[in-house]
């Protein structure tokens, strides 16, 4: 999992909010797009200036080299998937990189070659980008794209409602969740403990007067600590720990949960209203290098 780009209205009051509750560091501002990461990578999240749409344009998967995206641009079509435009570079911060749109119309970057060794001051941050989930129309549809075309695997099901899929150790990189629109449910960052959330609660009461949507609180899909809260703009953020690790890394096993409030909440009931009904918009992207890519050698201000 690379990172996760949201359109924005206001750049400056978006990127002071993740920095001030959840503690992500800028590293980056050009074209109208601010980089912000949490650890050595160059970006974990992307946020694009855009008055007119506000949203999220698209999630970011890394992969080997150059080859894999030309490898990609052959797999995504046969699985329902459709290449938007060639490989491009000149983005900050990755070699170059493939935009493709699933059959229900998220869109994913896939890249290659992120520019690592940032260095950051101390501070209490995520350990990296996580996971997304996402609304769909039709799951099955979307779960062939994930597996044939990106290389994704099952990791747990609670039939008819939602799924979740790995692209590395971790148990879920990826979320389907049934839904009459199509929209991101939530992105997530990952912490070292339960008491990181806690923190991360603390700020959003004392430097923006909010309140968590659901949580704190334990997963049974994933097995890991949970807390949701919406960001600037309204998307939906979960801080998580203690996500099981699918093999050879670990000794989840995946499987199938009945349709109970006990499986997606351990410690509770079943998710609050406010979170079902959460959703940010998914923006129709152009083909090829977006207009905000651009590197400082481009002629674009920092």
């Amino acid at each position: 999992m690379g990172h996760i780009g949201l359109r924005v209205p206001d750049l400056d009051a978006a990127v002071a909010f993740q920095r001030d509750v959840i503690g992500m560091v800028e590293v980056e501002r050009t074209a109208g797009a601010a980089y912000l990461t949490c650890n050595d990578r160059h970006h974990e999240l992307i946020l694009i200036q855009d008055p007119v749409r506000r949203g999220y344009d698209h999630i970011g998967l890394e992969v080997a080299d150059p080859a894999a995206l030309d490898q990609a641009a052959r797999t995504v079509p046969a699985a329902g998937g459709t290449v938007l435009g060639a490989v491009y570079d000149g983005e900050p911060g990755i070699d170059r990189a493939l935009l493709v749109r699933s059959p229900e119309g998220h869109v994913f970057k896939l890249f290659c070659g992120m520019q690592r060794g940032i260095e950051l001051e101390p501070g209490d941050r995520p350990l990296k980008f996580e996971h997304v989930s996402v609304k769909v129309r039709r799951p099955r549809r979307f779960e062939r794209f994930l597996r044939d075309g990106l290389g994704f695997r099952f990791s747990d099901r609670i039939f008819p409602i939602a799924s979740w899929w790995h692209c590395d150790a971790d148990h879920h990189g990826m979320a389907v969740v049934l839904s009459p629109t199509v929209e991101l449910s939530h992105y997530a960052y990952a912490w070292p403990d339960l008491n990181a959330l806690g923190r991360v609660a603390d700020r959003l009461k004392a430097r923006r007067g909010a309140k968590p949507i659901w949580g704190p609180s334990r997963h049974g899909p994933g097995n890991n600590h949970f807390l949701y809260h919406h960001d600037h703009d309204g998307a939906m953020v979960e801080h998580c720990s203690e996500l099981e690790q699918m093999p050879p890394a670990g000794d989840y096993q995946a499987r199938s949960w009945p349709l109970l409030p006990d499986p997606i909440n351990q410690w509770g009931g079943s998710p609050p209203l406010r979170f079902v009904l959460t959703g940010f918009p998914a923006l129709e992207p152009a083909a090829g290098r977006p207009s905000w890519a651009m590197g400082r050698d481009d002629g674009a201000a920092a």
